[in-house]
C-alpha cells in the first residue's frame, strides 16, 4: 500500500513540475515548440527530433524555423539543428533529449551561418525617444515590408519570414549600432529611413549581425532589399 501511495505521489509531483516548466517556457500561450515549417526529416526521425526539442531543459521557443534560446541568448536555424540531429543516426533516435540538448549547446557555441549570437543588454534607456519596444517595432516596420515578422525585445532579435522555408534573422544590437552611426551623419533624417539603410547594410554584408535559416536565394534577397 505504501509503495502504491509513494508511486502516486511521485506521479503527481512529476505532473506539477511538467506543468510549471510548460508555463515558464510558453508563458501560458500554447506550445512554444510547435514547428510550422517542413524540416525535411525522415518519418522515423521527425517524432524523435520533436520529442527531444520539447524536452529541451532551458527556456526556449520556436517560430518559422528558428529556435530562440535565452540562456545564452541565441537564434539557431531549426534546419541546421534538424540536419545535425539526423546525422547522428541511431544514437539520436535512442536518446533524442540528450541529442538535442548537446547539439544546441554545440551549435550555439560559435556564431556561424544559421546561428546568431545576441546581447540581452542591447539597449539601455532610449534612442531618439524609442525604448526597446519602440525601436524593435520601428525596425520591424522598416525591414519586414509585407512579410510576417517577429521581434523579441528580451534578446534583441528580429525575424522576418521571407518565404515558407526561409527566415532572415537580425541582431537588433548590431542594427542599433548602424542606426546610431547613420544618425550622427544625418541628424534630421526620419528614423524609418535610417533603420531601412541600416538593415540594407546588414543584408548586403551578410554578417555579422544577420543570418538565415537556409542560404538565401536571389529571390529572398530581392524581397528583403525591396520590400513592398
Amino acid at each position: 500500500m505504501w509503495i502504491a501511495v509513494a508511486v502516486l505521489a511521485a506521479a503527481v509531483v512529476g505532473a506539477v513540475v511538467w506543468w510549471l516548466r510548460r508555463d515558464q517556457v510558453a508563458g501560458g500561450a500554447g506550445d512554444p515548440f510547435e514547428v510550422d515549417v517542413d524540416l525535411g526529416l525522415a518519418p522515423e526521425t521527425e517524432p524523435a527530433f520533436m520529442e527531444g526539442l520539447r524536452a529541451y531543459p532551458l527556456r526556449a521557443q520556436v517560430w518559422r524555423g528558428v529556435l530562440t534560446t535565452y540562456e545564452p541568448p541565441r537564434l539557431i536555424s531549426l534546419h541546421l539543428l534538424a540536419d545535425a540531429f539526423a546525422a547522428r543516426g541511431d544514437a539520436a533516435l535512442h536518446d533524442p533529449q540528450g541529442a538535442v540538448a548537446a547539439l544546441v549547446a554545440q551549435l550555439a557555441a560559435v556564431e556561424r551561418p544559421g546561428v546568431l549570437h545576441l546581447r540581452a543588454d542591447w539597449l539601455e534607456g532610449e534612442v531618439d525617444g524609442m525604448d526597446r519596444l519602440g525601436f524593435a517595432e520601428a525596425a520591424q516596420k522598416a525591414v519586414a515590408g509585407g512579410c510576417s515578422a517577429s521581434a523579441d525585445v528580451t534578446v534583441g532579435a528580429l525575424q522576418v519570414a521571407v518565404r515558407d522555408s526561409n527566415t532572415m534573422m537580425l541582431d537588433l544590437a548590431r542594427m542599433l549600432e548602424l542606426y546610431r552611426e547613420a544618425r550622427d551623419g544625418q541628424p534630421d533624417a526620419p528614423a524609418e529611413e535610417l533603420l531601412r539603410d541600416a538593415a540594407q547594410r546588414l543584408i548586403e554584408a551578410g554578417d555579422p549581425g544577420l543570418t538565415w535559416t537556409r542560404p538565401p536565394t536571389q529571390e529572398d534577397l530581392h524581397i528583403v532589399l525591396q520590400p513592398s
